[in-house]
């Protein structure tokens, strides 16, 4: 039960908080690239494969990700979505190099919220197709299954991609091996790491029968030769082999714009002061190739970020290369990022900005939101108990929002400290309610009839002044008065908010 049910009807009646959620994204409308999903005669994606297990009320994951085809027409940047259904979506974003067929990954973000059959419209520029994705019943039994050719080799195991030492592998080394599942239900195979890689997958068979599952490498073959690489599952095993060529040569080519500025440089993810940069995060720019080969590019370390990259060059000519982000900045402004490769140098620029002075932000099932637009802390004594709130809105809409909360039964201020959900007996009673941009609301509170909740909500004042206050949050908050089943998890909470 929803502990301000209780008491907070008392303490929390006639307070209200607004507040709001924005993504922060850099966005190019230059160099976009032009291209047609790949669909049948009834507009499903063709091909197309979907990753991970869904289950209803779990959070989706890295594993959580759907294949799709793209016929590129005009190489250059691109981002390919979907709409969001039952609590969940699926995007992707980076640079279409060459024409032609393109495989594209596109990873899911949210939380299921019912088991079922969800058809998801893929778009990209003028074109769209369709795929389903079945979510599953929550804590859905493991399948029970063998593999074809159990206790000797992998019966009609299909390699796809490149295997080349010292070649890193990426979502286009997949094998295909065949099963039999007896019983329906969630899988997670995995093989043992071999040379340097390893092949995983997870996801739901939902019906029985000979079937086939898409496993996909990871790592960077060590050495070349042909390696034999057990699989393992449901009390099954098999094993298929794999020919790692030689290392190709390194690859002849100057930084395109070198050794002045890069040229034709694509940012993508959002850039902000004390969050940690993510895959999300590339730069793209390009290379001009004269030989074929492998390439290697690496960058100085500026603010506290690092851009790099390597793979293939299969062709001559121009060639984009995208780089990866790591680190967290330290400093707002804008920094030159110098990168390297064969000898040959440009550098980029990149524009790190603050948190507003005045900020609440945190991450929502992974995506960054901020909260900081008349963001404000109060103090209102309520039935001689006083309440510490903390609010925020962006604009004139109510929705999203978020306020968070914290009072001391046992009287006196809130004071720095860690406060949780599970401190009743301390006096300490807080909670976060988060609006969702179509109204539904989210909720954390202390529970009386709950004091175990695990992971539990929890909010830390790191400082508190007659004029200000600051500190981070974290944890899980449901719809239905904080009942669920839908779950929204918020990570990497902070603020810093005048205190009136």
């Amino acid at each position: 039960m929803r502990y301000f049910n209780l008491l907070a009807l008392v303490l929390m009646t006639g307070i209200i908080f607004s507040a709001c959620q924005k993504e922060l994204y850099f966005d190019s409308t230059e160099g976009q690239s032009i291209g047609t999903l790949q669909a049948d005669s009834s507009f499903d994606c063709l091909p197309s494969s979907v990753s991970g297990v869904y289950q209803a009320d779990s959070l989706l994951g890295s594993g959580n990700y759907l294949d799709v085809t793209v016929n590129v027409s005009q190489a250059g940047s691109y981002t390919i979505k979907s709409d969001t259904i039952n609590g969940f979506s699926f995007s992707g974003s980076g640079v279409f190099g060459t024409t032609g067929i393109n495989t594209v990954r596109l990873y899911g973000t949210g939380r299921p919220i019912l088991e079922g059959i969800n058809t998801f419209i893929i778009k990209y520029g003028t074109s769209f197709c369709n795929i389903d994705v079945e979510v599953t019943p929550p804590n859905q039994v493991p399948a029970v299954y063998s593999f074809a050719g159990a206790g000797g080799f992998c019966t009609g195991a299909t390699l796809n991609g490149t295997y080349m030492e010292a070649l890193a592998t990426n979502s286009s080394n997949t094998v295909l091996v065949g099963v039999n599942v007896s019983v329906a239900g969630t899988y997670d195979i995995n093989t043992t790491t071999v040379n340097g890689i390893s092949f995983s997958g997870s996801g739901v068979f939902s019906s029985t029968g000979a079937q086939q599952v898409l496993l996909t490498a990871t790592g960077t073959p060590a050495a070349t030769g042909t390696f034999n690489f057990p699989i393992s599952g449901s009390g099954s095993s098999c094993s298929f082999s794999v020919t790692f060529d030689p290392a190709a040569p390194p690859a002849v080519f100057t930084m395109e714009g070198a050794p002045g500025n890069c040229t034709a440089v694509v940012l993508s993810g959002s850039y902000v002061v004390g969050v940690p940069m993510s895959a999300n995060n590339t730069a793209s720019l390009n290379a001009v190739v004269t030989t074929p080969g492998s390439y290697s590019i690496t960058g100085t370390t500026v603010n506290g970020v690092t851009f790099s990259g390597s793979g293939l060059f299969s062709i001559t000519g121009t060639q984009t290369i995208t780089l990866t982000a790591s680190g967290t900045p330290a400093a707002t402004g804008t920094f030159s990022f110098p990168v390297t490769g064969n000898s040959s140098t440009c550098p980029f620029n990149v524009t790190f900005t603050n948190p507003p002075a005045d900020f609440i932000n945190c991450r929502i099932d992974g995506v960054y939101s901020t909260f900081d637009i008349d963001a404000i802390a109060t103090r209102t004594t309520i039935a001689g108990v006083e309440v510490l709130s903390i609010e925020g809105r962006s604009g004139i809409a109510s929705f999203p929002s978020l306020s968070l909360n914290l009072s001391k039964t046992t009287g006196g201020s809130v004071g720095t400290g860690t406060y949780t959900v599970n401190q009743l007996t301390l006096g300490n009673l807080i909670s976060c309610d988060y609006n969702a941009a179509n109204g539904t609301n989210y909720f954390a509170g202390t529970d009386p009839l709950n004091q175990s909740q695990n992971p539990a909500f929890t909010i830390v004042i790191n400082s508190i002044t007659p004029t200000r206050v600051a500190g981070t949050f974290a944890g899980p908050v449901k719809d239905n008065n904080g009942a669920g089943p839908a779950v929204r998890v918020i990570t990497q909470g902070t603020f810093d908010v005048p205190l009136q």
